[in-house]
């Protein structure tokens, strides 16, 4: 689990590599779980929904979740099976949307990996993706139409999901563990061990370069990941050369979160006032005319 652009894909690639883990490209089979999960509720409270038409129906709620889990997981299983490996682990970015309705379906069967990256590059790549491919997902719509700003719009995405899976690894502490890909990038072999050690696998020599040899499985996924050889840090703090204005503004939306998970702080003092911005973006028009005549 993490937002879209925090290295889900580079995560999934290098814990495939383990001679026991298979782990398809996006498959969406949890996302399109959880929606059929989806409720509204009346003004008297009643939800209506899959769940409650069912169970007025006589079916209860623990059997159809029971049908659900195993519909999704007999896919996983079977793939699992034709890799020739023992365990799966699935990964779809834009499932960290759907969380909760992904926890009411799989409960205690699975242990949940959680990803986090710094908000502002999360927020850069997400333009990125989004420009490059000419749409917004639909999970960002509420985003985009509440926050003017792309960059805006994707910090508070990030904000909302991270918090999610925060909570989540509060209610299973047991059952969550959660990585920077900062530090994956950095110490790849001490991140890869941590996880697979959690899932109660021994870590393998091989993983990260396995990971880079084989293609595996093509489908959705990052095609970023596939353009590499190697683990590198270029997308690391490419935030830094998003408007300082901008930058500021947010500050005081993602210091804490940055302070919990050990990233610096954003310096929030470093607006400027309308008369500084305008004067900063005259200067600007001036400099790029003179290099357009000469």
């Amino acid at each position: 689990m993490g937002h879209p652009r925090s290295g889900t894909t580079l995560l999934r690639r290098l814990l495939n590599a383990h001679s026991k883990i298979a782990s398809p490209p996006e498959t969406h089979l949890f996302s399109a779980c959880a929606r059929f999960l989806e409720k509204d509720s009346t003004a008297d409270g009643v939800d209506m929904g899959v769940l409650s038409g069912l169970q007025f129906a006589g079916f209860e709620n623990d059997l159809v979740l029971k049908n659900l889990r195993d519909f999704a997981f007999r896919y996983l299983d079977e793939y699992t099976e034709q890799q020739g490996k023992s365990r799966w682990v699935e990964k779809t970015a834009f499932d960290i949307f759907k969380l909760e309705e992904i926890e009411d379906l799989c409960g205690d069967d699975v242990s949940y990996i959680g990803i986090i990256r710094h908000p502002l590059d999360v927020a850069v790549s997400s333009k990125e993706f989004c420009d490059a491919a000419g749409v917004y997902p639909k999970e960002m719509h509420r985003y985009i139409q509440q926050y003017s700003q792309p960059i805006e719009a994707f910090i508070h995405s990030w904000i909302n999901t991270t918090k999610a899976l925060i909570d989540l690894g509060e209610r299973r502490p047991d059952d969550c563990v959660i990585c920077r890909y900062e530090d994956l990038v950095d110490k790849p072999d001490d991140i890869l061990s941590e996880v697979v050690g959690f899932i109660g696998e021994k870590v393998e020599a091989d993983m990260v370069s396995k990971a880079f040899d084989e293609l595996g499985t093509l489908g959705f996924s990052d095609h970023k990941s596939y353009q590499v050889s190697e683990i590198h840090s270029d997308s690391l703090n490419k935030w830094k050369a998003l408007p300082s204005h901008q930058v500021a503004r947010l500050a005081d939306d993602i210091n804490p979160l940055l302070e919990l998970f050990g990233y610096d702080l954003i310096d929030g003092s470093k607006t400027e006032n309308q008369q500084e911005s305008r004067r900063r973006y005259i200067n600007s028009l001036m400099i790029h005319s003179k290099k357009s005549q000469g």
